[in-house]
């Protein structure tokens, strides 16, 4: 079974943001890097805010929500099912530490998506209150990605039953 683990964030000053999770939302540290990066948790999710730097060399650099981490049961069958759903699709080796997974993928408007086994470092146990419940991701082309997050991750539609999608989209 898949679910999303890890969300990594980029910040100006990762610092402050942090101080703020910890604050507010009783979230716990989990390290730091020499580059600025803090690595947070509130028991369910691994949050990385990543310092925004030239030399993380990412494609994209906006502020906020950069990519998302799923923590499957077999990177090699998450994998095969990626190569044989998208044959054009990159696969590229992480390091596996506590901000990073083992492989990243992408999804159809090429936003990363990092894969891990290790759960990217939290424990399981209950769920605690506050947490994060919620994530939205903004597409493009809605079909393409929900298509991608079901067909690699067995993700279900939860509007799917309404026939409409809320905020006046409308499925084809």
């Amino acid at each position: 079974m898949s679910r999303i683990a890890y969300l990594a964030v980029l910040s100006e000053n990762p610092d402050s943001l942090a101080g703020f999770y910890v604050k507010y939302f009783g979230f716990t540290e989990l390290g730091r890097t020499a580059d600025g990066d803090v690595t947070l948790s509130d028991g369910g999710f691994n949050v990385t805010l990543f310092r925004n730097r030239p030399d993380l060399g990412k494609p994209r650099m906006e502020l906020g929500l950069h990519h998302i981490g799923i923590a499957v049961d077999s990177i090699d069958d998450a994998v095969a099912r990626y190569l044989e759903h998208y044959q054009r699709g990159t696969v590229i080796a992480e390091s596996g530490e506590l901000s990073r997974g083992e492989v990243r993928i992408h999804d159809p408007e090429c936003n990363p998506v990092t894969l891990s086994e290790h759960n990217f470092g939290i424990a399981s146990g209950p769920p605690r209150v506050p947490r994060i419940a919620h994530i939205a991701l903004n597409a493009l082309d809605p079909e393409a990605v929900e298509d991608f997050y079901m067909q690699m991750f067995g993700y279900p539609e939860l509007w799917a039953a309404h026939g409409d999608r809320p905020y006046g989209g409308h499925r084809p």
